[in-house]
């Protein structure tokens, strides 16, 4: 359904000389930083073993003992190779890979911006919740990250904050 409703949105707008779906979003000049989460499949792998060892002995559930082991050693996988956590910075907002799904911040939802040497927090104004990323924790590219956030921070008047 969703294939054919954008099928059919992408006909009418290039009946009318805009760009199709996937064409506009592509161009939005943004830039996109991803990092690496190691601590939840870290205990989705520790979890997968400790199945593997607790569950051995009992009688009557063999195949359902190595399906639930190879099923949380499977998701720590994915949640390492796949759902990597990013900071995307577009021309006037913020989106951020939250566990619930990707979450957008325009400029002036944004209320400030800190990057040290090993860490970004951005504070947002509703309800004064942070996002935070860590060299150690994220494996984020905190150098690089840092310098797109602050032509980001002058180009929209938010503040910034560099610690180091």
């Amino acid at each position: 359904m969703v294939r054919k409703n954008t099928k059919v949105t992408n006909v009418q707008r290039k009946k009318s000389g805009k760009e199709t779906i996937a064409e506009s979003s592509a161009s939005d000049n943004s830039v996109t930083f991803k990092g690496r989460s190691w601590f939840l499949p870290l205990i989705l792998v520790a979890t997968g073993i400790f199945c593997f060892i607790i569950f051995r002995g009992q009688a009557g559930q063999d195949q359902m003992y190595w399906f639930t082991g190879a099923s949380y050693i499977f998701l720590a996988l994915l949640i390492y190779w796949v759902r990597r956590p990013l900071l995307k910075i577009g021309p006037d907002s913020l989106t951020s890979r939250r566990f619930g799904g990707d979450r957008t911040m325009s400029a002036d939802m944004i209320d400030e911006i800190s990057v040290t040497k090993d860490s970004i927090f951005i504070t947002l104004k509703p309800k004064g919740a942070r996002w935070g990323y860590t060299k150690f924790y994220h494996q984020f590219p905190v150098d690089a990250a840092g310098e797109k956030l602050q032509e980001f921070a002058q180009k929209n008047q938010v503040a910034f904050k560099q610690e180091s």
